[in-house]
């Protein structure tokens, strides 16, 4: 049996991701030029180009977007959670 709660997503086909990008780690976090976690900062998206290094497949970008979107958002709320 299906538990709750559901996400749903109304979604239609667009471009996929740049290849390049920032560096992130599996909490979304921008890593620096020593790959260590920069404080406060975030990145999914677009922008973020360290899940999948240099190539990335097409129609993979839009769950990409939204599940490292939300990992960065519960990440930001548990920064200000702790503040």
């Amino acid at each position: 049996m299906a538990r709750t709660p559901f996400y749903v997503a109304k979604l239609w086909p667009k471009v996929h991701h740049a290849m390049g990008g920032l560096v992130t780690n599996l909490q979304a976090q921008v890593m620096d030029q020593d790959y260590q976690p920069i404080p406060g900062l975030y990145a999914a998206g677009e922008i973020a180009g360290g899940t999948h290094g240099a190539v990335r497949l097409g129609s993979c970008a839009i769950t990409d977007c939204v599940v490292f979107g939300r990992i960065a958002g519960q990440e930001v709320a548990k920064e200000g959670a702790s503040a």
